[in-house]
């Protein structure tokens, strides 16, 4: 099972930029960090895409998409579903860019697809 998903996680663009997570709740927490919950990476600015500017690039500056199978229907904190490892999603760049998991914030607690 994959590790939950909390504030202390990298996340990044494939061109190294990093996701900023800002979770909605602080109550629920692994590894001492918050936990992140649908829909806490929608939308989350994404800073340092190496991406250069181009008539046919744009650097990635939001999270666009997550993809079904990146929360667990299991786990919830305050009544959301909690992401996991897995996470699965696109930015805003063009072309967009995959979303990439470096590290979860914690390997302790672990959820359920």
């Amino acid at each position: 099972m994959p590790p939950l998903l909390t504030t202390a996680a990298t996340i990044l663009c494939a061109h190294g930029g990093r996701v900023a997570i800002i979770p909605r709740q602080t109550k629920v927490l692994a590894g001492g960090s918050p936990v992140v919950c649908v829909p806490d990476l929608m939308g989350a600015p994404i800073a340092g895409c190496a991406l250069p500017p181009t008539p046919a690039t744009k650097p990635c500056t939001t999270v666009a998409a997550i993809f079904p199978g990146s929360w667990s229907m299991r786990v919830l904190a305050g009544g959301k579903p909690v992401y996991l490892q897995t996470l699965m999603g696109l930015t805003d760049g063009v072309p967009p860019s995959p979303l990439m998991v470096v590290f979860p914030g914690q390997l302790t607690v672990q959820g359920s697809p």
